[in-house]
C-alpha cells in the first residue's frame, strides 16, 4: 500500500514542482486498477489496456494496480487532477464521501446489463438449500471492501440475523471460490452474472423483448432443479459467473460445466449498480472527455472487446455514460448519505 501511494504522491509533487502538463512524460496520468479478481491477469491485461488508450489519445498514461482495496480508496481521494481508476461499486460510494470531486463517467455493462449481484457460491454436495443454511458455518469473501464480496453481503446477513463461525477476507473474488473448492471455507460471495439462454433462443427471446432480470432463478438455463443436473446441452444456456472465471482462468477445477456440477448459487443479493471508470478531482475536462472516448472506441473494438471482458480481469463487454446520480440507488441500499446536487 506504501509503495503504491508514495508512487503517486511522487507524480503529484514532480506536477506541483515543475507545473508539467497533465498526460506528458514529466507528469503522467496514473491509470488505477483495483486487485478485485486475478491480480496476475489484471497485471497481463492492464498495462495493455492503459498503453492501448495512450496511443489513441496521444497521453502518457502509466498502469498502477494498487495493493489492495484500501489503497486503491486512499489514492483516489488524494489524487490531484492526474488519475483515473476502475473503482468497485462500493469504492466509488467510499470515496465520494471523502472526496466529492471524484467523479464517474462511464459504467460498465455487461451481457447488456447495467447492473449486477452479489451470489452466494457453495458446494452442491453441503446441501444449503436456503440462505438460513449459512448460519454458523465458515464464510470466504474477497475483501471488507468488496461491494458483492462483503459490504452488501453482510448487510443483508445482518437482516437476517445470521453469524458464522468465521469470516475469512482472503484477497480476491477467485480466492474465495477456490477456499469453498478446497474445502477451508462453507460457502463464498462474489460478484453474481445473469445467465444467458442458449444461443438458438437469442433471437426469438430477442424479438419478444424477454430477457432475465434480477429476481429471477440465478441458474436458469443451467441446472434443472427438478432432476437436480444439468439443464441437457441442446436448451443448456451460457454461465458467465464467478464460477466462468474460475473456470477460464485456473482451470485445475475442471470446464465451466464441472464447475456448476460442484457448485450452486444458494441465493443472491442486490441488485447493485456496475462498477465504473472515475476521474480524480481537478481532471482536466478535455483530457478527461479524451479517455471518455477512447475507451469507448477500444472496447467496442475487436482487440479492446478481448481485453475488457477477459475472465479474471474485469469482465466488461461494453460502458454506458452516465454521472455521479447513477450510484444513488446503491448509496440508499448501503446506507450511504446521498449528496446534495
Amino acid at each position: 500500500m506504501k509503495r503504491v501511494i508514495a508512487a503517486i504522491c511522487g507524480f503529484i509533487l514532480v506536477g506541483f514542482l515543475g507545473f508539467p502538463q497533465v498526460g506528458t512524460p514529466g507528469r503522467p496520468i496514473v491509470m488505477l486498477f483495483v486487485p478485485s479478481v486475478k491480480v496476475d491477469v489484471i497485471q497481463e491485461v492492464g498495462p495493455k489496456i492503459a498503453e492501448a488508450l495512450s496511443q489513441m489519445t496521444g497521453l502518457v498514461i502509466k498502469p498502477v494496480i494498487a495493493a489492495d482495496y484500501a489503497a486503491f480508496i486512499e489514492a483516489m481521494i488524494a489524487a490531484k487532477g492526474d488519475m483515473f481508476g476502475v473503482p468497485t461499486t462500493d469504492q466509488y460510494a467510499r470515496i465520494t464521501q471523502e472526496n466529492p470531486g471524484v467523479h464517474a463517467r462511464l459504467a460498465a455493462v455487461r451481457a447488456g446489463y447495467p447492473y449486477y449481484f452479489a451470489s452466494i457460491y457453495a458446494l452442491r454436495e453441503k446441501g444449503f438449500k436456503s440462505v438460513y443454511d449459512l448460519q454458523g458455518k465458515v464464510w470466504a469473501f474477497a475483501s471488507t471492501r468488496s461491494t458483492s464480496g462483503y459490504v452488501i453481503p453482510k448487510k443483508y446477513f445482518d437482516q437476517l440475523g445470521l453469524s458464522f463461525a468465521e469470516e475469512k477476507a482472503v484477497g480476491t473474488h477467485a480466492n474465495a471460490l477456490i477456499a469453498v473448492l478446497e474445502g477451508q471455507a462453507d460457502f463464498c460471495t462474489g460478484y453474481g452474472s445473469p445467465p444467458l439462454p442458449p444461443s438458438a433462443l437469442e433471437p426469438f427471446l430477442k424479438s419478444i423483448g424477454w430477457r432475465w432480470e434480477y429476481g429471477m432463478d440465478p441458474e436458469m438455463w443451467l441446472w434443472d432443479k427438478t432432476t437436480d443436473d444439468l439443464v441437457p446441452e441442446p436448451i443448456r444456456g451460457h454461465c458467465r459467473d464467478l464460477r466462468w472465471a474460475i473456470a477460464t482462468e485456473v482451470k485445475v477445477y475442471g470446464d465451466i460445466w464441472e464447475l456448476v456440477r460442484k457448485v450452486a448459487v444458494v441465493d443472491v443479493v442486490g441488485p447493485m449498480p456496475n462498477d465504473c471508470i472515475a476521474f480524480a478531482a481537478g481532471f482536466p475536462k478535455d483530457l478527461e472527455d479524451k479517455i471518455v472516448e477512447a475507451i469507448k472506441t477500444h472496447i467496442r473494438s475487436p482487440e479492446g472487446y478481448v481485453l475488457w471482458s477477459r475472465p479474471g480481469f474485469y469482465e466488461w463487454y461494453d460502458v454506458a455514460e452516465i454521472d455521479d446520480s447513477f450510484y444513488d440507488s446503491y448509496r440508499k441500499l448501503a446506507g450511504y448519505p446521498v449528496p446534495q446536487r
